[in-house]
């Protein structure tokens, strides 16, 4: 199993704060780490919710890939959604 992990900031849109989150990707498969660097600058540092940064993930890294988004938001919330 292969597990490529990186961090990405995005402004909560519901509070003017930043929200930092734990990016994982997991797969038996052989992916190149610089394209799923590359899925996460398309989301990374955008206004958007935990969830939605999720699907976004999803619909760009496509094939056997488990994509979890791990964070702590502005009052400190630690959440976690598996796409």
């Amino acid at each position: 199993m292969n597990k490529h992990t990186t961090t990405i900031h995005a402004r909560c849109p519901f509070q003017p704060v930043w929200d930092y989150y734990t990016v994982t990707f997991t797969t038996d498969s052989v992916v190149q780490c610089e394209a799923l660097e590359a899925a996460c600058e398309e989301v990374r540092g955008t206004t958007d919710t935990q969830e939605s940064i999720g699907d976004s993930l999803r619909a760009i890294v496509q094939g056997d890939v488990s994509i979890t988004v791990s964070g702590r938001h502005g009052g400190n919330c630690y959440t976690e959604v598996v796409r």
